[in-house]
């Protein structure tokens, strides 16, 4: 599944492709997405130019001069696509076509857990995005609300980083690498961790995030930027899907378990 940093790393690729250009019509496939533009709603986006493209948790956010707002969730295995108008060929899984003067962008989702949808004016923007919370990757963050939030909970540090309405973006694969970066057992519950152990947490969150922007992302299964490239994240990996962590010429196991249905890798040795 698309996390954070392939999400932000679609946007900067979009956003220099985009910005300012005027959308000349909009189609669809027959098939239906998680969430769906109606096709009443072409007209109101066709004519309208794109004025910014932004990320809110894992959504592309994508604003028109009309003041109205294009929101785009990849889902489990979409991507957006850009294509020059003379080499673009349709392809199995296309189900969205934005149409520029010289290119489309075409949302392509093989499992259609995405949503492509239209939301009328920035009041609706914020109404649908109200209860999430945190975005590590960008916002400012008071380490003594955050603990205290934290205190307030037991639940286990993998499933509070996993709760969008308190971290937004992060998905399974970055709170596997983020405990590990600052070795904290995944298992552990939140309201056993000390002021300076949220605040590592929250350092080695960021950290293992950018690390990942930096690359590109990661790609395991389907994502690939707009213009094809593959991340490169993947080969960074400390513990997910690893069996074994090296340091210091020593040879420690990673253990998988199985937590609220989702795969955690953890050195048991080395994360406490």
């Amino acid at each position: 599944m698309p996390e954070l940093p392939e999400v932000e790393t679609t946007i900067r690729y979009l956003d220099k492709k985009v910005n300012g250009k005027k959308i000349l019509s909009i189609n669809k496939s027959s098939k239906n997405l998680r969430k769906n533009l109606h096709i009443k709603e072409f007209k109101l986006i066709e004519g309208g130019i794109i004025k910014e493209v932004k990320r809110i948790a894992k959504y592309i956010v994508i604003k028109l001069n009309t003041s109205r707002y294009l929101i785009i969730h990849l889902g489990m295995s979409g991507r957006l696509k850009f294509h020059t108008k003379d080499k673009f060929k349709k392809e199995k899984h296309d189900h969205v076509f934005l149409e520029f003067q010289k290119f489309y962008i075409v949302f392509n989702d093989p499992r259609r857990f995405g949503m492509f949808f239209f939301l009328k004016n920035l009041e609706d923007v914020n109404i649908f995005f109200d209860k999430y919370g945190f975005d590590l990757l960008t916002s400012s963050i008071d380490i003594s609300h955050i603990f205290k939030i934290f205190q307030k909970k037991s639940v286990s540090l993998k499933q509070v980083l996993l709760d969008q309405r308190v971290f937004v973006g992060i998905g399974n694969i970055y709170a596997n690498e983020a405990l590990f970066h600052c070795r904290l057992d995944p298992q552990r519950l939140t309201n056993t961790l000390t002021k300076k152990q949220v605040e590592k947490l929250i350092q080695s969150c960021r950290h293992v995030l950018e690390l990942s922007l930096k690359n590109g992302g990661s790609s395991i299964n389907d994502y690939k930027s707009p213009d094809g490239t593959l991340g490169s994240f993947q080969n960074m990996f400390e513990v997910y899907q690893r069996k074994k962590v090296i340091l210091k010429n020593r040879t420690f196991s990673v253990k998988k378990i199985i937590q609220n249905g989702r795969s955690t890798f953890f050195s048991p040795t080395l994360q406490k």
